[in-house]
């Protein structure tokens, strides 16, 4: 029941013109009625640990599957301990960022994380690789870098639909906050897909264009749940 009905349920229950007045107790047990009646049970949320492994069970396939049918060119030219890194530290990020998808369906469930996820995927990311790669030359860097970028959106995009439409099975009071976090774990899939795929080692190139993924992501769902929080606050 919205609001609005709520309101419009109180307001027939009250109204003179359709219940002569007897008294203030039978004008509430009439509002009481007419509410309590319109009432439904909902579905309970599952707990908040299922959703996290729900959001990344749906980072790892869209990250993996798309990889696959791309080809798995990037993780074969990858060493042993590059790749014990990277992808370690990429699930670490991935599992903040559902934790922040998981807190934007529950109010109350604990402060908003998905700043701080997308903050901590752009900074520490191009430190990470700057450490593991070398290489900071910029000849072709545009023309090898716009397919990776686009490759990663691809993933990006449709991951932030699906993790949008299981968010909005909560009670999202912030589609903004919401939508960051959203698009921060979407972004994460599209990067890991790019160290699966990309057999592009050269650092300038990765810490630029794999990263951005990420970045234009979560700024990209920011402004989708702004678009959507101004739309309902209408």
């Amino acid at each position: 029941m919205t609001p609005e009905e709520l309101d419009r349920q109180i307001a027939e229950a009250s109204d003179p013109a359709r219940h002569p007045w007897d008294g203030g107790p039978a004008a509430v047990s009439r509002a009481k009625q007419a509410i309590l009646d319109d009432l439904r049970p909902v579905r309970p949320l599952p707990p908040d640990w299922a959703l996290a492994v729900g959001f990344l069970f749906l980072f790892a396939i869209f990250a993996g599957s798309s990889a696959l049918a791309l080809g798995m060119y990037g993780v074969h030219v990858l060493s042993g301990w590059q790749s014990v890194l990277i992808f370690t530290i990429l699930a670490g990020s991935a599992a903040l960022a559902a934790v922040a998808c998981v807190r934007e369906m529950r109010p109350a469930s604990g402060s908003p994380l998905g700043a701080a996820a997308l903050a901590c995927a752009v900074i520490l990311f191009p430190l990470v690789f700057a450490a593991v790669f070398h290489g900071y030359g910029t000849h072709d860097l545009v023309k090898q870098g716009i397919p990776c970028l686009i490759a990663g959106l691809c993933v990006s995009v449709p991951a932030g639909l699906v993790t949008g439409w299981i968010i909005r099975r909560g009670f999202v009071l912030s589609w903004s906050r919401a939508g960051g976090a959203a698009g921060t774990l979407c972004g994460l899939a599209g990067l890991g897909m790019l160290e699966l795929h990309c057999p592009n080692l050269i650092a300038i190139h990765v810490i630029l264009w794999h990263v951005a993924v990420v970045l234009i992501s979560g700024l990209l769902g920011f402004l989708v749940g702004r678009a959507l929080d101004a739309v309902n606050n209408r």
